[in-house]
């Protein structure tokens, strides 16, 4: 019988719950990167944490021994710089996030307010990160106020570490949202945007499934996308966590080792 991984000829892949937890990877996920390899998939590393520069996932992948260029990666933050950027808005930029999703919009060219400057931003993005203050709400509300665009990198409410569920940037989206009755343009998955910018690194959209350990924005983004979508058990989904629910994936697998080896 076929394998998952003879089934497609290009994957969209999660990382967190996916690939690793933390800093720990997930069983023989080195070993399914050459067997990708070998079968002359393509791949694209596609994840909702806006925390770091797709060339600092290139070296965490590195690092684990598992070869990777930051071409090869679009995260939620990479996804809304170069949604500006499709978008043509040129307004100044506030941050409520990381540096690493401040060098994603820098590298568009988009200038970055800091501090009580960013009262005056034309656009506020929001990524999850783990210095959220109150400073920060309170900037972003009065720039959205005042008429800033609003722009989420997605609303996650959590994120898998070895010792449970960590707040994600939803909760942090949340509170802005609260605070100023605005609702945010959302670049992640589930929505659309991420997948249509994600498409488009690949030659051809067909034949194309997403890896995720998400039912709620991996699997429903995928089924909104039109892609075939594979369930792993490693993250954030038991497996009777997908008997209660609405979205059914095409595929559930155990972890992520399990695209290389025949069904049982």
């Amino acid at each position: 019988m076929k394998r998952l991984l003879d089934r497609f000829d290009q994957f969209l892949i999660d990382l967190d719950g996916v690939v690793y937890l933390g800093d720990r990877l997930t069983p023989c996920a080195a070993e399914t990167f050459n067997a990708l390899k070998e079968a002359g998939k393509r791949r694209l590393f596609i994840t909702n944490d806006p925390r770091r520069t797709a060339n600092e996932y290139a070296e965490k992948l590195v690092r684990f021994g598992i070869p990777a260029g930051p071409e090869e990666f679009l995260t939620s933050g990479r996804a809304a710089a170069l949604y500006l950027q499709r978008e043509k808005r040129e307004a100044p930029v506030f941050v409520v996030g990381s540096d690493g999703l401040r060098s994603e919009i820098e590298r568009v060219g988009r200038r970055v307010l800091r501090g009580v400057e960013g009262i005056s931003a034309g656009v506020v993005v929001v990524g999850g990160h783990e210095h959220f203050s109150y400073q920060e709400l309170k900037i972003a509300s009065l720039a959205i106020q005042r008429g800033a665009a609003f722009i989420a990198t997605n609303r996650d409410a959590t994120f898998p570490m070895p010792d449970g569920l960590w707040p994600g940037t939803g909760p942090i989206v949340a509170a802005i949202e609260v605070a100023t009755g605005v609702a945010p343009i959302v670049v992640g998955k589930p929505e659309k945007l991420i997948f249509e910018i994600a498409l488009d690194f690949f030659p051809s959209r067909r034949g194309t499934a997403i890896v995720g350990d998400r039912l709620d924005s991996d699997i429903l983004g995928g089924q909104r996308a039109g892609l075939a979508t594979i369930l792993v058990l490693s993250g954030c989904t038991s497996a009777a966590l997908v008997e209660r629910s609405a979205i059914r994936p095409d595929y559930v697998i155990e972890n992520f080792s399990r695209l290389t080896t025949p069904p049982l």
